[in-house]
């Protein structure tokens, strides 16, 4: 067999063209292909020309070198690799990349360790057992934006999704796997979104938790979750033979879409025509989501001769916003009950004056995924994921990055000590986990020579501090020095807007070899002369810092700007912050940006949210300093079934102008709030310690199948049986000591003060914390109106202990009957939250139940008001 028969000529080709248009880029490559035997030349050779160009100017010859030669071992090794189609193993197993971390090599160091417990065993087996050691290594933890490597993340033993996604795809190519990361850009019903893996076995896509494995796959918590999707994204960097659905391009890389695997799909097509009702060719149209407070772009598809743009989605709203020569426009569109649509576009000069009111609709569960373990293969997996949790804990709970005391431990007297802390002050958490001493160093050493010469808080924050924004740190402000003549230097102290307007003339930008998100450091953009327009304005911060300037990307809009008497100044000057909007808002909601409201800016034909990141509460007036144009306010109030009522107005500001608005969120109704959804099975322990599950058992005490049998063996509904064989609503099995249904734990023998069929609400509760006490002293202030209906209340808590609380000890006096259970919280906080679409990591988990299983309503953590809006879902 010939390595890459099929596409040898491609690769070399693309090479050649590579190499006549960036012939300093490669020069390295180059002269050391020369040594190269063939088949991992012609590996190295695929990788330059399937990386960005960022990747070629950031990284050396010898990491991608690495690489090759691991992936072509496994070529030669592996018979599963050779028998791969050529363009999944290019893809998917060889390609360095997987979306927008930083790069180091790392293949042959998890493939030395996987290799002995991998040894016979099929590809679908051997996924699973990678997500398995994967786990052993790495958990979710929050974190900034920035992708860390494989390697880092593994070293530390943690990241969050989109991290442990690029460590699993890592170690999964490792072995010769073909893997990619897969993740919902935005969720359509409710304000996040998430990463996940899919692994290529014995022929097709199968999907995984990355570092939460189970004993099976296409499992996953997000399982019910991705089949509410919209849109769901994978990146390919080398889309050249692809026969799967693109839908938009980042320069270089494609985004595919593959939500037909995850969700019941349609495909939609819009038209797009002009006054003249004639169709317009070549427009951009973008399909937004709205999260998160903002309208965010998951796909953009190019019209046809016809004016025409198709995608496959799913059953629920989109927001499109048109990019046509000369005009824009927008729709919204709900794709439950239609599937062609107009979008009429008007002159780029008109806008919306007044508020409109839009209502958007969250897909319904559709999954298409059914697979579930045996329970013999979930209590396996039980066992090993806790066995991972130990493995992990033990070899990681304690590391450190050393580096950091090394750092320190250079300090020669007290004002230096105090210096160089401050230095790691103005780092984030993720930075102090892999920076090293020596970058830490070189930066010290020269930011030190400008001491003295600002403000501290702004020296420490803005000359000291390596990092501009999410690029990868190298040390690089010694050889920034030796780019420039010291007259220059002088000159862009003097004037700092010279070093932009000698970075827009010397660094080139080409946007179609780029990917916008993969930045060019600021010494490879010098050093290249190549980089993104993100990456310039990075160069310039960088730059100007190097030269004793306090400088900075506005964190609000991203301009760069520098420190002039006392104040940050643009070096733009379409960047002034000439005009105000003074916002008038409602003191009773708290508003919390990024939640329920923003503010776009429109930029080069598009909306650009501002990032007011901090801006949250109860504000009765704000007022916004911004820079002359064209923006949109919009408000959204989301709705626990996902579904959102939003408010927007476009408006136009003039140089100097102050304009005036009101926020406001649009009132609900209560039924358009719940919800009608089937939970999993899931137990509890009474104080007895006998177990109650998911109405799995008669009332004699016989086993049966997933709560349909009667007491006399014939089927029925769900929660629908009391224990003499009656027919009953949910919820009202008499505890004899037999297990029954998890809806159905509420009668102890004690009169019920609900008639038969109504609701019931659990409460897994973390006594002595904040947002618990929040919740039990709400109960206690509505505790008359509580009385009334006590009997729908069922508390389930940790331990006996937590009784002692005294908060929950008067809530339990005042309201006597409620009932108390006991969990370990191990598994159901997980599979109940996930499955009502609420954090899991937040507590209180509140549940309200309408029949067997059906989740209503839930919440989790603390909200102002819950007390109110359970006794309304009791009493409705």
């Amino acid at each position: 067999m010939i390595f890459l028969e099929k596409n040898r000529k491609r690769i070399e080709s693309n090479y050649e063209k590579l190499r006549s248009e960036f012939p300093q880029l490669l020069k390295e490559a180059d002269e050391k292909l020369k040594s190269c035997r063939d088949i991992v030349g012609l590996a190295v050779r695929y990788l330059y020309t399937a990386m960005p160009l960022s990747d070629m100017a950031n990284y050396s010859y010898e990491v991608f070198l690495d690489f090759a030669r691991h992936g072509a071992a496994l070529w030669e090794e592996k018979a599963w690799v050779r028998e791969l189609p050529e363009e999944i193993y290019l893809n998917y197993v060889l390609l360095h990349r997987v979306n927008e971390e930083e790069i180091r090599p790392c293949r042959k160091v998890f493939a030395e360790k996987l290799e002995g417990r991998i040894s016979g065993m099929t590809m679908e087996e051997t996924i699973i057992e990678v997500n398995y050691w994967c786990a052993e290594q790495v958990t979710y933890h929050c974190g900034d934006e920035r992708t860390l490597s494989a390697l880092a993340v593994c070293e530390r033993g943690y990241g969050r999704c989109g991290e442990e996604s690029v460590f699993t795809v890592n170690a999964l190519r490792s072995v010769g796997i073909p893997a990619r990361q897969v993740y919902v850009p935005r969720w359509s019903h409710c304000d996040d979104n998430h990463a996940w893996v899919e692994a290529w076995s014995d022929g097709t896509w199968k999907f995984l938790g990355a570092c939460e494995p189970q004993m099976v796959l296409n499992r996953g918590w997000f399982t019910e979750a991705s089949s509410r999707a919209m849109v769901l994204h994978a990146r390919l960097f080398d889309p050249e033979n692809t026969e799967e659905s693109v839908i938009g391009q980042e320069g270089m890389a494609a985004m595919l879409n593959e939500l037909e695997r995850y969700a019941a799909v349609q495909e939609i097509e819009v038209l797009v025509r002009d006054e003249k009702k004639q169709p317009i060719a070549d427009a951009s149209v973008e399909f937004e989501i709205l999260n998160s407070g903002e309208y965010y772009p998951a796909a953009v598809v190019l019209t046809n001769e016809q004016g025409i743009a198709r995608l496959k989605t799913g059953y629920g709203s989109l927001h499109l916003w048109l990019l046509a020569e000369g005009y824009r426009g927008s729709l919204l569109v709900d794709t439950r009950e239609k599937r062609s649509f107009i979008l009429e576009a008007v002159p780029e000069t008109e806008y919306s004056k007044e508020w409109e009111k839009l209502d958007f609709y969250a897909p319904h569960d559709t999954p298409v995924n059914t697979v579930m373990p045996t329970p013999e293969q979930k209590e396996l997996g039980s066992m090993r994921l806790k066995k991972a949790d130990r493995l992990r804990t033990a070899a990681k709970s304690n590391w450190k990055n050393t580096q950091l005391e090394i750092f320190l431990e250079k300090g020669t007297g007290a004002q230096e000590v105090r210096c160089r802390k401050a230095m790691l002050d103005a780092l984030s958490e993720k930075d102090r986990t892999d920076v090293s001493a020596a970058l830490l160093e070189e930066y010290f050493e020269e930011a030190a020579k400008n001491s003295g010469e600002y403000p501290e808080e702004i020296y420490n924050a803005y000359v000291l501090n390596p990092r501009v924004e999410h690029e990868i740190l190298m040390p690089c402000r010694s050889l920034i020095k030796t780019c420039f003549t010291q007259t220059q230097i002088e000159d862009f102290r003097c004037e700092p807007e010279k070093i932009w307007n000698w970075i827009d003339c010397q660094i080139k930008s080409y946007p179609q070899l780029e990917r916008a998100s993969v930045i060019t450091t600021p010494l490879a953009c010098l050093q290249s002369r190549t980089g993104s327009e993100h990456s310039k304005w990075i160069l310039f911060v960088a730059v100007a810092r190097t030269f004793g300037i306090p400088a900075r990307l506005n964190p609000e809009s991203g301009a760069m700007e520098y420190w002039k008497s006392g104040a940050f100044v643009p070096v733009l000057q379409s960047e002034e912050k000439t005009a105000k909007i003074r916002l008038k808002l409602d003191p009773s909601v708290t508003w919390k940006y990024f939640q329920n409201w923003s503010i776009a800016r429109l930029v080069k034909g598009s909306y650009v949210s501002l990032q007011y990141w901090n801006l949250c509460g109860p504000y009765h007036t704000l007022e916004l300093q911004v820079c002359p144009g064209q923006y949109r306010l919009l408000t959204t109030n989301r709705l626990p079934n996902g579904n959102q009522l939003v408010l927007q107005k476009e408006l136009q500001i003039a140089e100097g102008e102050t304009k005036e608005e009101v926020l406001k969120l649009r009132e609900t109704v209560l039924e358009e709030m719940l919800e009608k959804i089937i939970v999993p099975e899931f137990y509890v322990c009474d104080e007895n310690g006998k177990r109650w599950g998911a109405a799995e058992l008669t009332s004699d005490g016989q086993e049966c199948g997933a709560a349909e049998l009667a007491s006399d063996g014939q089927k029925c509904g769900a929660a629908e049986l009391a224990s003499d064989g009656r027919e009953c609503g949910a919820a009202e099995l008499a505890s004899d000591g037999q297990k029954c249904g998890a809806a159905e734990l509420t009668s102890d023998g004690r009169e019920d003060k609900l008639a038969a069929g109504r609701d019931r609400i659990f409460f897994w509760l973390e006594e002595r914390r904040e947002p618990t006490e929040h919740i039990l002293n709400e109960l206690l202030e509505l505790k008359e109106e509580f009385k009334k209906v006590s009997g729908a209340l069922n508390f389930v808590v940790r331990s006996g202990e937590a009784l002692q609380d005294p908060t929950l000890k008067r809530v339990l006096q005042a309201l006597p009957d409620i009932r108390v259970y006991y969990d370990s919280f191990e598994e159901n906080i997980e599979l109940l939250a996930r499955r009502m679409y609420v954090n899991p990591e937040q507590l209180p988990l509140i549940i309200v139940f309408s029949g067997s299983r059906t989740g209503i309503y839930a919440c989790s953590g603390y909200q102002v008001g819950t007390g109110a809006m359970l006794l309304s879902i009791l009493n409705r």
